[in-house]
């Protein structure tokens, strides 16, 4: 017998004789393999090994189809291949068979299609009949020609639909729907859509420009005004391209330019056009390479007052609104221009529409203004003669120019015009002024309220909600207080609320300094301080206080501000954004007089189409200067030194800078540990507290729940486990499991290391040997989060001799059970836990690692011992997509949001209480647990932070991979003790 070579089959040429004979020898083999059989798998490129065919079809299929390369080894007809039979050969231990893909993809269409099994004869007609739906046929014939398709000439390894598949399986998912970075934004992808010479090299900058006034000296009496125009590129991740260390200072203009900031901005633009019509050879060190680099403006991020200078569109007068322009509906209230109208958004047939006494006193008919292009805008300005820059007499506007003070230089720009848009309102500005506008309002602060007299008196000239109109019973008129504001003793309630509030370190600011209980008022509230107390405090405090009608428009305004801000913003939940600011307006106009509307509540309209366009909101970084002689040139030189230290060290790795340098409340990272449950690090500071009184059983439960949550040592709890069956009866299985394990394992480390075993370690001795005690100190930083008190002791407990440690906190669970009364409210979707009411008493520990941070509120509308629950995401942290997403026991608090503020919660809560689908274990019955839900406090403490895990002995048992049944996603409690086992 000749030996049958296979190089036959790589040969292109099918009418060579080296290829027929091969074909013939294949045949042979078949046939003797598969004797009596009538069809064989085809390996033509076409059937792909998935389809059988008779042994004549076979042999003319692979004539004319050609037989698969990568079919060298006829395992599938027969073959076996004995690899010790040659001695010769070279041995290779632990190689995993090469599966080709487009073999596997072969399959699937089998399985999906079955008739594609049956046999179909030269003449198309089958051997046995089969009724086949056309439709499907064609499905069929159009996913087997794509899979026997290269997917470039040549590639062998992928054909098109092997590619699509392996695609749609990449670990990076993308999901259309979430943006997280603003090219995320429909306005980048426009942008790509119109110029795709640009979009198609990645490398090429897109830019985003920020300018803002700010007084360096950060004395408000010195009246100084300084604009630096920043650009910053958005061709980073999120959590970079924001950042100081990427910023770059384009222009530092000394003093208010006004409508001349053209003149400032000359030199940018013209540098700007010669980056995108020529570019700039550049270096790129991937590649070795030189090439040109273009760079675009994508928007300006700007507040009111300089989006109007940049804009070239006055945010002034009765057509203030840069996005509705002359359409905007305004009018003059109580001695200024008020913007109302905001029944033009809500659809054509809405009840709201036909009211008039509830509103303005007019029904509404018209639709929502109209939408300019930037072709539209330029066309417009380019019909209009605007006066020369600088300053220069004041002359009356002509009524052609609307609100036009001068064409933008931007304009120049040739992409400019093309932008779906070019100027983005500043979210937290606006987020400030609407805070200012409401709660001066609704807590009637003298010269913040926009309930005045003007206001009732304009309520009167317009006849409408006559229960507002000033009270003549005496002889002077006099300005009773509205229904939207608090009385004095509420108002005094709320303020002493807010001033008890602490936030956890790093998320917000002391805002208890800015509350004066007595005058009844805030001062020196902060940009950032304003979208805090929006968004975590004022739906708490005012639910009690204020009629159930105000509630809620208020509930729903703050709902927006935070779905607006987050850092992932989704498209559907932008789409309802858009549809609940316009309930809120129209809800608001119900309620509060048209003074109330100024330009910054009405332009809330427009946020969620902006956050649709870019992405999730930008933000902004202001700076003061101490030198006072020339505030400027001091603010250039420190600029330009930053910059140097910054670009120097990105190249220097043993010196601390900007990029590698630890974070203020640094925990020391995670240790490259053997055993998991060594890896985390804490780092105790202050002075060391007396050690706190344990008594033994805290220690031996503390030490079980270490051991029985340690993924390296399943292996002995199995065989424990395993042996405690056998020597005891059922119901005392678990627990002489948990009483004997720790002893009969820290014998069994003995034995391995008396006998010098290789599994034997010191980290494996560690665990086994147990806690002894340390004194520490009261607080301890673990990941970048601290667990502080003044009424807690921090206690550590210390292991051996050998450094390594381990944290763990002991926790006081609290009772969420909602079917049980006075465990949980959820009030417009604040929920809120009883402090008092716990469960769970007797497994009290968590790893470090299973804590997630999560500040409490006092309640003030459930009354003492109700805390409200609301979850701190770290400034630090984003949520992008990992590549390897592991498939651990852990829960993973992030994904188990509970935002108190949100009227999710209610749904979260129920998700606590669902009963998992159990696994089946080979030989016994399932059954189904249910495990209530859980939630974990920090009991009275000002801050706090969650823990989260197993809350049960059931629970840790289930934990086990093997024997996961279900437990509660979520878990609140107090963390009440810390434990360092070092």
């Amino acid at each position: 017998m000749r030996i049958m070579s296979r190089r036959w089959i790589q040969n292109p040429n099918r009418c060579a004789d080296e290829y027929l004979d091969g074909i013939e020898d294949f045949i042979e083999f078949a046939r003797r393999h598969n004797p009596g059989a009538t069809r064989i798998r085809c390996p033509c490129r076409r059937c792909n090994n998935t389809l059988f065919e008779s042994i004549e079809n076979v042999g003319f299929h692979l004539v004319r189809n050609g037989m698969i390369e990568t079919y060298s080894i006829w395992n599938l007809h027969g073959e076996q291949v004995d690899h010790a039979s040659s001695s010769n050969a070279p041995r290779v231990d632990n190689v995993e068979p090469i599966v080709d893909p487009n073999d596997q993809v072969m399959g699937i269409i089998q399985d999906a299609f079955p008739f594609a099994s049956t046999n179909i004869n030269q003449e198309g007609e089958d051997d046995v009949p089969t009724p086949i739906d056309s439709a499907e046929f064609e499905q069929y014939e159009k996913l087997l020609k794509n899979a026997n398709q290269e997917l470039y000439p040549g590639c062998e390894s992928f054909s098109v639909l092997t590619a699509i598949v392996e695609l749609m399986h990449g670990k990076i998912k993308y999901h259309d729907d979430v943006m997280r970075h603003p090219a995320d934004g429909e306005a980048w992808k426009e942008f790509d859509r119109t110029f795709p010479e640009f979009a198609a090299d990645p490398r090429n900058v897109r830019l985003g420009l920020a300018t803002d006034g700010f007084n360096p000296y950060g004395v408000l009496n010195q009246h100084h005004s300084t604009w630096p125009i920043f650009a910053f590129p958005y061709n980073l991740p999120p959590w970079k391209c924001m950042k100081k260390e990427y910023m770059m200072m384009t222009v530092l203009i000394t003093e208010d330019p006004g409508r001349s900031i053209d003149v400032y901005l000359r030199p940018l633009v013209d540098e700007l056009k010669d980056l995108w019509t020529n570019g700039v050879r550049t270096y790129d060190k991937s590649t070795g390479r030189m090439f040109t680099l273009r760079a675009a403006v994508m928007w300006t991020v700007n507040d009111f007052p300089a989006y109007a200078m940049v804009s070239g569109w006055s945010t002034k007068g009765y057509m203030a609104c840069p996005v509705c322009k002359e359409d905007v509906t305004s009018g003059w209230h109580a001695g200024k221009v008020c913007y109302l109208g905001h029944r033009r958004w809500l659809p054509w047939d809405h009840e709201w529409r036909e009211k008039d006494k509830e509103f303005d006193g007019n029904t509404e008919r018209r639709l929502r203004p109209r939408e300019w292009s930037g072709d539209e805008i330029l066309e417009q300005l380019n019909r209009l003669d605007f006066a020369p820059f600088g300053k220069t007499v004041s002359r009356t506007r002509p009524s052609t120019h609307l609100n036009w003070t001068h064409k933008p230089m931007f304009f120049e720009l040739p992409y400019w015009s093309k932008l779906k848009l070019r100027h983005n309102l500043d979210v937290m500005h606006v987020e400030k002024n609407v805070f200012d506008t409401l709660v001066g309002t609704i807590l009637d602060i003298e010269g913040k309220t926009k309930d005045t007299i003007k206001a009732r008196l304009d309520l009167e000239r317009m006849g409408i909600r006559r229960g507002l109109w000033m009270n003549r019973d005496s002889d002077k008129a006099r300005r009773d207080l509205a229904f939207f504001s608090m009385k004095p003793n509420d108002k005094k309630e709320f303020l002493k609320f807010v001033s008890s509030v602490k936030f956890p370190d790093g998320y917000a600011s002391n805002i208890a300094r800015c509350v004066n209980v007595d005058g009844g008022k805030f001062t020196g509230l902060k940009s950032h301080d304003c979208h805090v107390f929006m968004q975590r405090l004022l739906p708490v405090g005012i639910r009690h206080l204020l009629p159930e009608d105000v509630v809620k428009p208020i509930m729903l305004l703050s709902r927006f501000f935070s779905q607006l801000t987050a850092k992932t913003l989704r498209r559907t939940d932008m789409f309802q954004l858009r549809h609940d600011i316009v309930q809120v307006l129209c809800k608001f106009e119900m309620i509060f007089p048209p003074a109330f509307f100024t330009s910054m509540i009405h332009v809330m309209v427009h946020l969620p189409e902006e956050a649709l366009l870019a992405g999730p909101a930008s933000r902004r970084a202001e700076k003061k200067c101490t030198q006072q002689a020339k505030p400027e040139g001091s603010i250039i030189e420190a600029w330009v030194q930053y910059e140097s230290l910054t670009f120097c060290g990105m190249y220097l790795k043993d010196v601390e800078t900007v990029f590698n340098r630890p974070q203020r409340n640094n925990d020391g990272g995670m240790r490259n540990e053997k055993l998991s449950v060594f890896a985390q690090s804490a780092r105790p500071f202050g002075d060391p507290g007396r050690g706190e009184s344990f008594s033994r059983n805290d220690m031996e439960v503390a030490h079980w729940f270490v051991l029985n949550n340690c993924d390296e040592i399943m292996a002995y709890l199995d065989e424990h486990e395993q042996m405690m069956k056998r020597e005891h009866p059922s119901h005392l299985v678990a627990r002489k499991h948990r009483e004997l394990f720790p002893q009969w394992f820290l014998d069994s480390v003995n034995k391995l290391k008396s006998s010098n075993s290789p599994t034997y370690s010191d980290e494996l001795y560690n665990l086994a040997f147990g806690p002894i005690r340390l004194n520490c100190s009261r607080v301890v930083m673990l990941t970048a989060s601290n667990f502080w008190g003044p009424h807690e002791m921090t206690s550590c407990v210390r292991k051996t001799a050998v450094s390594m440690s381990q944290v763990e906190a002991k926790c006081r669970w609290f009772d969420t059970n909602p079917n049980r009364a006075g465990s949980v409210k959820i009030d417009h979707g604040v929920l809120s836990v009883n402090i008092n009411r716990t469960w769970y008493d007797d497994d009290p520990y968590i790893l470090a690692n299973m804590a997630s941070q999560i500040v409490y509120l006092d309640d003030p509308k459930a009354g003492n011992g109700w805390k409200v629950v609301q979850k701190m995401d770290h400034r630090n942290v984003y949520d992008i997509p990992e590549l390897d997403p592991s498939d651990n026991d852990v829960d993973n608090v992030a994904d188990q949001r509970l935002e108190s503020s949100m009227e999710n919660d209610a749904e979260t809560l129920r998700d606590t209480n669902v009963i998992q689908e159990p696994f089946q274990i080979e030989g016994v019955s399932s059954v189904e647990i249910p495990i209530q839900s859980i939630t974990i406090d920090l009991g009275d403490l000002p801050r706090y932070d969650v823990a989260v895990g197993p809350a049960t002995p059931m629970m840790q048992l289930l934990r086990r991979r093997r024997k996961k049944i279900g437990r509660p996603r979520v878990m609140i409690a107090t963390i009440t003790k810390l434990f360092l086992h070092v």
